[in-house]
């Protein structure tokens, strides 16, 4: 019987990640990994604890305008 083959997983330069702070808002960066360095670009937006529904919208609206961001870093990087 042949083996199976899987795709190799093809790291990606630039990540959308977040980071949970002390007071529970996480906050959004870029993960960047170019070259064998690796940085940060910090975004300066945060997720706030959805505890009520305009606190859900105003986090959909945070991710999405972090990842209109997070394309447009791969053309700065490259």
């Amino acid at each position: 019987m042949a083996r199976k083959t899987s795709a190799k997983n093809t790291k990606e330069p630039v990540r959308l990640r977040e980071k949970e702070l002390a007071n529970g808002v996480r906050s959004l960066y870029l993960d960047i990994y170019v070259n064998g360095k690796r940085s940060y670009e910090f975004l300066k937006l945060y997720l706030i604890p959805e505890t009520n529904p305009q606190a859900k919208v105003q986090n959909e609206n945070t991710m999405r305008a972090a990842n209109t961001i997070n394309p447009y870093c791969w053309v700065v990087i490259l």
